[in-house]
């Protein structure tokens, strides 16, 4: 349950930022008072030299229990407990405003290659207390890591000596990684290996992602605005807790449709994409869906988003709201103190192991066996995955039926 949960979770957080999002530039919907409060809230992002974003599910243990029961799906005490107290955060700060960074050259393939040096970056999943589970920053180029086996086992209810010896095996720097102690690498030096991306495998040299042509994207760009402006409502519903709430409501299916058609003639120019459906999915439910929008002098503080309104078995008794916590002028992301340098060859290490363990189809002794073509076009099928990224999971060692669950879980 922790997986579909958290894949929900994370599909609406994306949409609700992105239907949100969209409106910093929307001039048209200036004619309503509540779309224009929403629409300047967003342009207030751009100006700041840092932004902060906390993603967490605003609900108890019993809460998130009580929805399962609901729903018809038993979430046991463990999962619900995890599910309560996880959350993921990401932080950005530069030297200029936000507004003024221009996208990498190539960006698409990831946070490592993507990065502009000039700004600096973190994600940050934390468990029960605020205890870090997983951290990733990357600061002047270089990024830094370090995880909490343990803890992260702890969290749903696993024997955490059983997982510690995961760690066994590996590089010294990268088990003490997993044991909580940072350490760092240059981004660079991991596209060499092709962690990052390209078909080349561990070992070969990444092949540079496809970048969105400028009218491509000034075409998309007046497409969503459009859409954003005829699909979306706006409803003024005063303070609460000393901060203006706004609901912002759209008709789900009709939405997803209207995207679907202004993306789908521009989709072979778009990074990394992969292949769309050509109307809402199934799962999309054909009724409005509301989003409810905090903001506290003028900026966004807060957006969140009942889940419970995607299950036609939850009552009004059992909500489960998805909650996103903005920050402004948040303190600089800053490099940590202490951390071990990651050799090339540890690097190298670590995709030989995960290879070397890779099982699938190709046992669990050596690398999992190449995939087919007729493979590659069925794991691709339902876009939650390119052909680039199925070939680079191949060639770290996931055999068939690895690729086709992580693709599940994406979808």
């Amino acid at each position: 349950m922790i997986r579909r949960s958290a894949r929900t979770a994370l599909a609406t957080a994306a949409c609700g930022a992105f239907l949100a999002g969209g409106l910093a530039a929307c001039g048209t919907v200036q004619q309503l008072n509540a779309a224009d409060k929403v629409s300047k809230a967003f342009e207030t992002f751009g100006s700041g030299k840092s932004f902060s974003a906390k993603l967490s599910v605003d609900a108890t243990p019993a809460q998130i229990q009580a929805f399962g029961a609901a729903t018809g799906e038993e979430i046991d005490k463990d999962s619900a407990a995890a599910l309560a107290a996880v959350s993921l955060s990401i932080a950005f700060s530069a030297d200029k405003p936000l507004k003024d960074i221009q996208p990498t050259k190539g960006a698409g393939n990831g946070a490592a290659t993507a990065a502009d040096p000039s700004v600096s970056a973190s994600y940050t999943l934390t468990g029960k207390g605020g205890a870090p589970l997983a951290e990733l920053r990357q600061v002047g180029g270089k990024t830094y890591a370090r995880g909490d086996l343990a803890g992260f086992a702890q969290l749903v209810g696993e024997n955490a000596a059983e997982v510690e010896g995961l760690a066994e095996g590996l590089p010294t720097a990268l088990g003490n990684a997993l044991k909580g102690q940072w350490v760092s690498f240059d981004a660079k030096a991991l596209e060499a290996t092709g962690g990052t991306g390209g078909t080349g495998g561990a070992g070969g040299a990444a092949t540079p992602a496809p970048t969105l042509d400028p009218k491509a994207a000034e075409n998309l760009n007046a497409s969503l605005k459009d859409i954003l402006t005829r699909d979306l409502s706006f409803e003024d519903k005063g303070k609460q807790d000393g901060k203006d709430r706004i609901t912002v409501t759209a008709p789900a299916r009709k939405l997803t449709d209207d995207l679907l058609k202004a993306v789908e003639p521009l989709a072979k120019d778009i990074p990394n994409l992969g292949k769309l459906p050509k109307s809402a999915p199934a799962k999309v439910p054909d009724r409005p869906l509301a989003l409810d929008l905090y903001l506290d002098g003028g900026a966004l503080s807060v957006v969140t988003f009942d889940l419970a309104q995607l299950e036609e078995k939850a009552g009004p008794g059992t909500p489960l709201p998805l909650r996103i916590a903005f920050g402004h002028d948040t303190p600089a992301v800053q490099a940590p103190a202490g951390a071990t340098e990651l050799a090339t060859e540890d690097i190298n290490g670590l995709f030989g192991e995960l290879a070397a363990a890779g099982g699938g189809a190709g046992g669990t002794d050596g690398p999992a066996a190449p995939l087919t073509d007729a493979q590659v076009k069925e794991l691709t099928r339902d876009g939650a995955m390119n052909e680039e990224q199925v070939r680079l999971y191949n060639s770290l060692g996931l055999g068939y039926q690895d690729i086709k669950d992580l693709a599940d879980l994406k979808a």
